[in-house]
């Protein structure tokens, strides 16, 4: 069948062959001018969550990179919870393809230097969201590395479980069963708290078919009238994201309250991240938290702690109805910037869109974004030259050779943007860089 929307759907498919070879059949129509890609633009997503966590579309890492050429990034990045499924697949798309890529990691980490603040994850003091960027690879089976990665999933998915058994016992009538209801929601066993309130909203069809009494339950459950249950069941991103901030999320019958145990440390995480030749990377939410509200604070703590990069979503700040709110988290988003700026450190962004309605790359064209977007797209391709470093001779961005070799983070940040800028997305060009000695590399890259 030649039908470009068969094949396009056929990229989600649990079963990698099946999503590999409808991928290729795609290519297959590009490289016969069937299919015909935009040129890139100067604008990245280094953020796409993919079905190996949760994707709100249900993308596989395959169609992310697919989505991410048919809109004209120049460079796009997966980033899953608690796993690196998506690292062999997206690689292997986007060098088909020619997209300059990279494969992130985020989790969640205890900081007991700051047991009363408030970072990246509301209401939850001492937690904060950290990432890993520009993985390149994956660990030996049964290696120390191998072992931490394990117990991030385990970790994750023992505390769904009580969440699952608090909320059963909440709603009742409506139950589910991790493994009949979750599990199958996902390609490897990997769901996140998005993948539950999905499974309940799913069962509730099921178990109440009648499309009134079910608004009448969920009108009981969630504390709303017949009406606004009706308005919301119309729009399924504000109905599920409704549903986990009232049963799941902070406050909610659901909640299970966190406790140091219950999360990593950041000396394992970044032995996780630093085994793999990995980036480490501050979340940052919109510095209206405790903890981001004094932005030196926050950046000498990273630098400090071997944390040389700083994740955020642009959208969050200026795509906000409330205008108040929109200059305060505004101000809050170029101060952040403009801070990162003075110390040498690159910024990374993206939409996420693990939640219906996300963008599929930031408006860099909006005047809240556009003074930003030149300090965004740099720091992409010091990501994207870190890649090609790491990926033909693991000398990245944060290996031994770039410590021996750089003495400040400004010629580091200089020589990976410019080689990232300068290295097509192609294995050949990639196995060259591989193979060129130190003084070639610091004599066409460096400063």
């Amino acid at each position: 069948m030649d039908n470009i929307q068969y094949w396009e759907e056929k990229l989600d498919s649990f079963d990698y062959e099946e999503r590999w070879n409808a991928f290729s059949k795609l290519v297959e129509k590009v490289n016969k001018g069937e299919i015909t890609f935009p040129p890139p633009s100067p604008r990245v997503n280094l953020h796409f969550h993919t079905f190996f966590s949760f994707n709100a579309y249900g993308y596989s890492p395959l169609h992310v990179v697919w989505k991410a050429k048919e809109i004209g990034l120049s460079m796009a990045g997966s980033v899953d919870f608690d796993v690196l499924d998506a690292v062999p697949e997206f690689q292997r798309g986007a060098l088909e393809v020619g997209l300059p890529f990279s494969s992130g990691l985020e989790t969640r980490i205890y900081l007991p230097e700051f047991p009363d603040k408030e970072f990246s994850s509301p209401h939850e003091p001492g937690v904060a969201y950290y990432m890993g960027n520009g993985f390149t690879r994956l660990p030996d089976k049964g290696s120390e590395i191998d072992q931490i990665l394990l117990h991030l999933k385990k970790v994750a998915q023992a505390r769904n479980q009580k969440v699952i058994e608090k909320v059963n016992a909440y709603l009742d009538k409506v139950r589910i069963d991790y493994q009949q209801d979750v599990l199958p929601l996902t390609p490897s066993g990997n769901p996140t708290e998005r993948h539950i309130v999905l499974a309940y909203a799913l069962k509730s069809e099921v178990v109440i078919p009648s499309a009134q009494e079910r608004a009448e339950f969920w009108g009981e459950k969630l504390g709303l009238g017949k009406e606004e249950v009706k308005k919301l069941l119309e729009d399924k991103a504000t109905f599920y994201d409704f549903i986990r901030s009232k049963l799941i999320k902070f406050g909610g019958v659901g909640y299970v309250k966190p406790d140091s145990g219950d999360f990593p440390s950041r000396a394992e995480v970044n032995k996780l991240i630093g085994g793999l030749g990995a980036i480490p990377s501050f979340s940052w939410l919109d510095g209206t938290n405790s903890g981001e509200r004094d932005p030196e604070m926050l950046l000498e703590f990273c630098l400090a702690n071997g944390i040389e990069t700083l994740f955020l979503i642009p959208d969050r700040a200026w795509n906000i109805s409330c205008e108040e709110e929109r200059k305060i988290k505004v101000a809050k988003l170029y101060e952040i910037v403009e801070e990162t700026k003075k110390r040498d450190m690159p910024v990374f962004v993206g939409t996420e869109l693990n939640r219906y309605g996300q963008k599929l790359v930031d408006d860099f064209d909006s005047p809240y974004l556009r003074p930003l977007a030149p300090y965004f797209l740099e720091s992409a391709w010091t990501l994207w030259g870190h890649v090609v470093m790491e990926m033909s001779s693991q000398r990245g961005y944060t290996s031994g050779w770039a410590r021996e070799n750089f003495s400040s983070r400004r010629g580091r940040n200089q020589f990976f943007a410019s080689l990232g800028k300068n290295t097509p997305c192609q294995k050949e060009a990639i196995r060259e860089i591989g193979k060129r000695s130190t003084s070639q590399l610091l004599r066409q890259f460096g400063q």
